[in-house]
């Protein structure tokens, strides 16, 4: 008789559990899934797909993956989107989620780590968001100076590796007042023909 009891009360234990297991699957599939990270209508301004997996408009037009076999236009924009906020438009998980987005390297899984490592600490956002804080950038440059040259031709490079050195002008406005801050990251690329994010430093080369 317990036997048979124990058995009865087996099989709803076991559908509870797996319902437990598909809610928690789908739940973290939801909190991982990549909010879009393009510019608008997921499209860059000469209408390439910006490599986005979620179709609309992105928060800030200055957020754009190009799909590029060209390093220096891809590190380029990496630099644009870690430079560019605004703290009344967007949350911080979405900065993340699209600055997240350029690193999809199979070879570097713990890229996206590192591309995330360029933005300001979660406390920092908070206080910027306190004040009101936005930031956009111009006059950025992207070159690959003879010694990233040198370290690009190093047989101990990844095949496709590129390393560029990204340079701009950041305008910043807090609690309305306006400054101007030159920001420069060195940038590293797979191109193997379409580009990626590989790693970033915000120390020149040496």
């Amino acid at each position: 008789m317990r036997r048979v009891m124990s058995s009865k009360l087996a099989v709803p234990l076991v559908i509870l559990v797996l319902l437990v297991i598909v809610v928690l699957a789908l739940v973290i599939g939801w909190r991982g899934t990549p909010e879009v990270a393009g510019g608008e209508s997921g499209r860059s301004s000469t209408g390439e797909v910006t490599g986005t997996s979620t179709p609309g408009p992105a928060p800030l037009s200055a957020w754009v993956r190009p799909a590029t076999t060209d390093p220096v236009r891809y590190a380029a924009a990496f630099g644009t989107t870690i430079w560019t906020y605004d703290t009344a438009a967007h949350s911080y998980a979405q900065w993340q989620n699209v600055v997240s987005s350029f690193a999809d390297s199979l070879d570097a899984p713990d890229s996206a780590v590192v591309a995330r490592s360029m933005l300001p600490y979660a406390s920092q956002w908070e206080a910027l968001k306190a004040h009101g804080a936005r930031a956009a950038v111009r006059n950025v440059t992207a070159a690959a100076t003879p010694e990233l040259q040198a370290l690009a031709r190093d047989p101990r490079a990844p095949k496709g590796w590129h390393a560029v050195l990204v340079r701009g002008t950041q305008d910043n406005v807090l609690d309305g007042a306006k400054t101007t801050t030159d920001r420069h990251v060195t940038v590293g690329v797979i191109c193997r023909p379409q580009c990626t994010f590989w790693s970033a430093t915000n120390e020149l080369p040496q």
